[in-house]
């Protein structure tokens, strides 16, 4: 069974051979480029999926605070 990584890789792959080929451009340095901006934006989303996680942290935490303040004020 192929990976999903695997199979995109491969179409990343065909793709920078044509169009290198098309634009007589090195299929390598196109591959490259589209895996490093691959690359990038998993790091991107990776970030912002960790900021999402803290925030939702703090509103968890905040909203503990503010039931313990309300449950000790009555």
């Amino acid at each position: 069974m192929i990976s999903n990584y695997d199979r995109i890789y491969r179409e990343i792959q065909i793709e920078a051979r044509r169009i290198g080929e098309d634009l007589d451009v090195d299929h390598e340095i196109l591959e490259r480029l589209t895996l490093e901006i691959v690359d990038f934006e998993d790091r991107h989303r990776i970030s912002r999926v960790y900021d999402i996680a803290k925030q939702v942290q703090a509103m968890i935490e905040n909203t503990a605070i503010t039931a313990a303040g309300e449950a000790s004020s009555t």
